[in-house]
């Protein structure tokens, strides 16, 4: 078997405790009274957020919450979500956290799918009202027996808790084991139903110590996201690993480019956490050049950040982690680390975390193949998926325990994985495959260009035909024939997409995080664009 293996799990440095309970434990007792989480007006030591977390669990346990029941975690980024995540894996329970952005019936779908006994949601956030939304859902959902929401009954409901004795709690944390089951992550699909990502404790709180290290992060960090928790890249990469240096989260309920500043002006952040389309928002902000910005420190390259008037003591040594990774492996599974060179950053996504396997196999006869050959990618590790929820083990994984990912790639003879593409995203045109993921990444440094995505385009004649949607930030312009010219200096000439179409900011259809594209309804309108365009010559 041809197999890339990482160094052993042994060898990983600054991996404490591997439940979710445990590393509460540990981290609020090294930094009991340093500053936590910082949310609009609320400031939590980490000795709060344990107190917090033990309330949540105490409430839970007097209500008769078991071990393994699923709690569900229907809140933006608050302190109380954190203190839900952490109080359910206390009592014993397994933490479900809800996409906020998801309408009713996916929000019941959610709650049925896992089976969900007890919902901690928020009364209100802008203009959902959860707990009603949640209560209205309850005859559909059998398990249900119990919604808490912050704004109504939360503080009289973790007052309940008040006759358990915290050494119940801590007994029920110490009986869970890093390979119980202990969280589920629903992936916010574009184009399919989710599905429900069964992980062990073990897999978010290894993310949690290695992505503090892959981050450069310590105790001076301030971190500022709005990224949500319900995704693994908002749980491990900003809340666990922030945590797990002794650093402080400063968090967003939800992205508002102009508060984002202010919160990053006030609070001093260190550290910016955003995606590509959230940066290019707080550029275009008119408070932005005005903007004191001068604590930040983690800001790498040309980026909009590094080339702010007041960020005038970068940290020259600081680079944006690469990775690789999905949901199924609880976020990044091969990553470089802040400190490495740039030409490396750009080549590869890394080498893989500490003891992790990657195999690529053909992806239609599934045949190994070695090292520089691309396949699919299919992996094996710690911080592996225990499955789908209600699937069986065997429809998850192969015979010698790997999952295939969908993703195509390779790995080269220095142990650098390469990412390539989705499978199933690939376009293949007049007999050449074409990756979209590969373009859209070109075009990252494109300047007028905001958010770009390429779909495969039916065609008679060379099956399909690669088309580029784009949205150009605010006070630059742009026509096909220059991002062409821009794409054919840096990808092979039948990459280069056959037509380009400028939408306007917020026409290309996302889903309710903003974050992603949804495919199917960019389809329709690049088929209605193309075929106005095709009858008036």
């Amino acid at each position: 078997m041809t197999v890339l293996e990482s160094r052993p799990l042994c060898d990983a440095d600054g991996v404490g405790a591997l439940t979710l309970g445990g590393f509460l434990y540990e981290v609020t007792g090294r930094w009991p009274e340093r500053e936590a989480l910082v949310f609009e007006g609320q400031r939590w030591t980490y000795r709060d957020v344990r107190e917090e977390a033990e309330r949540v669990a105490a409430a839970l346990v007097a209500g008769g919450t078991a071990r393994f029941s699923r709690v569900g975690i229907l809140m933006g980024n608050r302190p109380e979500a954190v203190a839900a995540l952490f109080g359910a894996a206390l009592a014993g329970a397994v933490a479900v956290p809800i996409p906020t952005f998801s309408p009713p019936p996916e929000i019941g779908f959610f709650l049925a799918h896992s089976a969900v006994d007890t919902v901690l949601t928020q009364s209100v956030m802008r203009s959902r009202r959860y707990g009603d939304e949640v209560r209205s859902l309850a005859p559909s959902l059998p398990y249900l027996r119990r919604v808490v929401a912050v704004g109504e009954d939360w503080d009289d409901w973790t007052g309940s808790g008040a006759g358990t004795d915290r050494s119940i709690i801590r007994a029920r944390a110490e009986q869970i084991v890093p390979s119980d089951q202990g969280l589920i992550i629903y992936s916010s699909g574009t184009t399919k139903q989710p599905k429900g990502v069964l992980h062990c404790h073990r897999a978010p709180t290894m993310q949690f110590w290695l992505q503090a290290g892959v981050f450069g992060r310590h105790p001076a960090t301030r971190l500022w996201t709005s990224l949500p928790m319900f995704w693994t890249a908002g749980l491990n990469t900003a809340m666990g690993a922030t945590l797990a240096a002794g650093g402080c989260w400063v968090m967003q309920e939800w992205f508002d480019p102009g508060r984002a500043i202010e919160l990053i002006a006030e609070e001093r952040v260190t550290e910016p956490y955003t995606l590509p389309h959230q940066t290019a928002a707080l550029e275009e902000h008119p408070g932005w050049p005005g903007a004191d910005l001068s604590s930040l420190r983690c800001v790498f390259g040309k980026s909009a950040f590094a080339r702010h008037p007041s960020v005038t003591e970068p940290d020259t040594d600081w680079s944006m982690p690469v990775a690789w990774g999905l949901s199924e492996t609880c976020t990044g599974f091969a990553t470089h680390r802040y400190d490495t060179p740039r030409h490396l950053l750009r080549s590869s996504s890394g080498r893989l975390l500490p003891g992790s396997r990657l195999r690529v196999i053909d992806p239609d006869d599934g045949h190994e193949l070695g090292p520089n050959q691309v396949g699919e990618l299919t992996i094996d590790g710690p911080t592996l998926m225990m499955g789908y929820v209600g699937y069986d083990r065997r429809d998850c994984f192969d015979r010698d325990g790997f999952f295939r990912t969908g993703d195509l790639g390779f790995f080269d003879d220095d142990g650098f994985v390469h990412w390539t593409g989705r499978r199933s995203e690939m376009i293949k045109t007049a007999g050449a495959s074409v990756s979209p993921a590969e373009i859209e990444v070109a075009l990252r440094a494109c300047p007028p260009i905001k958010l770009a995505r390429v779909l495969g385009v039916p065609d008679r004649r060379v099956g399909q035909k690669v088309v580029l949607c784009a949205v150009i930030k605010d006070g630059f312009s742009a026509d096909a024939a220059m991002v062409r010219s821009f794409l054919a200096e840096r990808v092979a000439s039948y990459k280069v997409p056959k037509e380009v179409l400028f939408f306007a900011d917020g026409e290309i259809p996302m889903t309710g995080s903003d974050t992603k594209v949804r495919d199917d309804e960019l389809m329709r309108l690049v088929l209605g664009r193309l075929e106005t365009k095709g009858n008036t010559g």
